[in-house]
């Protein structure tokens, strides 16, 4: 830019002018430069360590670090196992067995006019079957040349049940479970097939059938 200059008096205004100019455009760059965001430093998450450790159950009384898992299958066998079933004849077998079949039936009507229970039966040429809503159906059924009583169940599974006779005097010196008037028993771990109906059928079977 060229400033024609007439006297001293205009000069001085020409750089008074140019200094104030000057100054502004340093403020203006100033502003600006103080405006630019300010670089963000990234600061470091300490990460947390993790581990886990089996958890450790405990029974409610002292001393129970390892108690009983819930709902424990019940315990069928008696105080003394039998390991051989007893001698019945062929026709004490068949009245025996049948006499049987006919408690439970008799068993299962009751619940159902008692109770309003949805279990159902069907008994036809030695073999039961009962229906219950939800778990299935089990199928007992009479081995005459065995001398057995079968049981199929949707829960605890097949056996076969022997014919075991104990009496009063026996179980009074050996303070035994009592099987008075026979009990059909599963002779591989003693259990009781009025105990296995009972609990899985929800009856009430009495332990002494032929009383």
């Amino acid at each position: 830019m060229l400033y024609k200059i007439s006297s001293r008096g205009a000069l001085r205004s020409i750089l008074y002018s140019s200094r104030a100019h000057h100054n502004r455009i340093t403020t203006a760059a100033t502003r600006t430069n103080s405006r630019v965001a300010r670089p963000t430093i990234a600061q470091s998450i300490p990460r947390r360590s993790f581990c886990s450790s089996p958890a450790s159950f405990k029974g409610i009384t002292p001393g129970s670090s390892d108690p009983a898992p819930p709902n424990p299958e019940p315990n069928y066998i008696g105080v003394k196992q039998a390991t051989e079933p007893s001698y019945i004849s062929e026709p004490d077998y068949r009245d025996r067995s049948e006499e049987y079949i006919n408690a439970l039936l008799a068993e299962i009507e009751r619940t159902q006019e008692e109770q309003g229970s949805e279990v159902e039966a069907e008994y036809s040429a030695g073999v039961l079957n009962v229906v219950v809503p939800g778990i299935g159906t089990y199928v007992l059924n009479k081995q005459p040349p065995n001398k057995q009583i079968w049981l199929s169940s949707p829960i605890s599974g097949p056996k076969r049940f022997d014919w075991v006779l104990q009496g009063d005097e026996m179980a009074e010196k050996e303070g035994t479970r009592e099987y008075v008037g026979g009990q059909w028993i599963y002779l591989r771990d003693g259990t009781n097939l009025t105990d296995i109906l009972n609990a899985e059928l929800n009856l009430e079977m009495r332990a002494k059938v032929y009383e």
